[in-house]
C-alpha cells in the first residue's frame, strides 16, 4: 500500500515541471500582447486639434498621450461622455445646468466638484491630463484662460455653445473632436453616419413639401411671459428648415422676452414650445392652448402646437434625430405620419 501511495505521489512530482515549463510561453506571450497594444496606443499621440476660446479664436492643442484623468465642466459634455462609456476617465465634474437629462441617474455617480464654475486649485488638486469645457469657461472669472491650462502642461478640449452660435454641424464637431481627443474614433463616427443619414432621409423627403409653415419657437409660459430663442441660440431652427418650415425670427437678439401681444403679431402658424426642466408635455401644451389672449393665433385656433424636449431643442442631444423626426412630423404630417 506504502508503496504504491509513494509512486503516485512521485508522478505527480514529476508532472510539475513539466507544466510549468508548458505554462511559461503562454504568459510571456500575454505579456507580449499586452505591451503590444500599449505600443499601438501610445503611437496615435500625439494627437492635435483646433478647438475656439470664448471669443471665437481659433487655437491648435495638442493631446500628447490618450487622456486618463478627464475633468469635465458642463452637463452635455459629460452626457457624451457617458453615451459614449468614457465616464471612468472622468476625476471632476462642475457646471450641471440642471435641465432634464436621461442620463441624470449616471451623472449622479460622477466625481462631483461643485454645480457651479469650480476654481483653479481644485482641478489643478486632481492632476488632470485633460479638460474639457464649454469655451465660454475660459475666461478669467470662471476657469482662467486656454493658455492658463497649457502653460501647465493640461490640454483643453473646448465645446460650441453661445460663443460662435449653436449648429447642427458644431454638434457633431463636438463629438468628433472627443473621439479624437479619446482614441474613440470608431464610435464617435459611426454615431455621426447614423444621425446624418436620418437627417438627409429627412431633408429629402421635406423637398416635396409644396408650402412652407411658419413655425415660431419660444420657452416659458407661465404668467403671459414667453422667451423667443434666436437661431444662433439654439438648433431646432435648422430642424424646422430642414422639415420644410420657416423658422420665426422674430429679433435680431438671440434671446428676446415675448408678450401674448408680440405672438399674435407674428402669428404663425405652427408653435413648438419648450421647457427648461423636463415638463409633463400634456399640461404645458393645454396651458398654451387655453389661454384667453391667444385664442386668435392660428396655430392655437388650429390645434398645432408641439412640445419639445429643451436640451435637444436648443443645445443638442444625443437624440437630435429623434426630434428632427418629431418636428418633420409635426411641420408636414401628410409627408412624414407613419415614417
Amino acid at each position: 500500500m506504502f508503496k504504491k501511495t509513494a509512486s503516485v505521489l512521485l508522478a505527480i512530482a514529476l508532472c510539475f515541471p513539466a507544466l510549468a515549463a508548458c505554462s511559461q510561453p503562454i504568459q510571456t506571450e500575454q505579456k507580449a500582447s499586452v505591451s503590444q497594444s500599449q505600443t499601438q496606443q501610445d503611437s496615435q499621440y500625439p494627437r492635435e486639434l483646433t478647438i475656439y476660446d470664448d471669443k471665437g479664436k481659433l487655437i491648435e492643442q495638442t493631446i500628447p498621450k490618450e487622456p486618463e484623468r478627464i475633468v469635465v465642466i458642463g452637463q452635455g459634455l459629460a452626457e457624451l461622455m457617458i453615451h459614449f462609456e468614457e465616464q471612468d476617465r472622468i476625476v471632476g465634474l462642475a457646471y450641471l445646468d440642471k435641465s432634464y437629462s436621461k442620463y441624470e441617474e449616471s451623472i449622479h455617480q460622477l466625481p462631483l466638484l461643485t454645480d457651479m464654475w469650480p476654481s483653479k486649485e481644485s482641478i489643478l488638486a486632481l492632476n488632470p491630463d485633460l479638460i474639457v469645457a464649454m469655451s465660454s469657461a475660459f475666461t478669467d472669472e470662471r476657469l482662467g484662460s486656454i493658455a492658463f491650462w497649457n502653460d501647465r502642461g493640461i490640454p483643453v478640449l473646448t465645446g460650441i455653445n453661445y460663443t460662435v452660435g449653436r449648429t447642427i454641424g458644431s454638434f457633431f464637431d463636438d463629438i468628433s473632436n472627443l473621439g479624437t481627443a479619446l482614441n474613440m474614433e470608431d464610435k464617435t463616427n459611426a454615431f455621426i453616419r447614423d444621425q446624418e443619414t436620418r437627417i438627409e432621409a429627412i431633408k429629402s423627403q421635406a423637398a416635396q413639401a409644396s408650402q412652407k409653415p411658419r413655425v415660431l419657437l419660444f420657452a416659458g409660459g407661465q404668467n403671459d411671459t414667453y422667451y423667443y430663442y434666436g437661431p444662433s441660440l439654439c438648433i431646432i431652427d435648422e430642424m424646422v428648415e430642414d422639415a420644410g418650415g420657416e423658422y420665426i425670427k422674430v429679433s435680431e437678439d438671440t434671446y428676446v422676452e415675448m408678450s401674448a401681444e408680440s405672438i399674435l403679431s407674428v402669428n404663425p402658424d405652427k408653435i413648438i414650445i419648450t421647457e427648461f426642466q423636463k415638463s409633463d408635455s400634456s399640461a404645458a401644451k393645454d396651458l398654451l392652448m387655453q389661454n384667453p389672449s391667444l385664442k386668435n393665433v392660428t396655430a392655437i385656433q388650429t390645434g398645432n402646437v408641439m412640445v419639445a424636449d429643451y436640451t435637444n431643442a436648443i443645445r443638442g442631444s444625443l437624440d437630435l434625430s429623434d426630434l428632427y423626426e418629431d418636428v418633420a412630423a409635426f411641420i408636414h404630417p401628410e409627408l412624414f405620419q407613419g415614417e
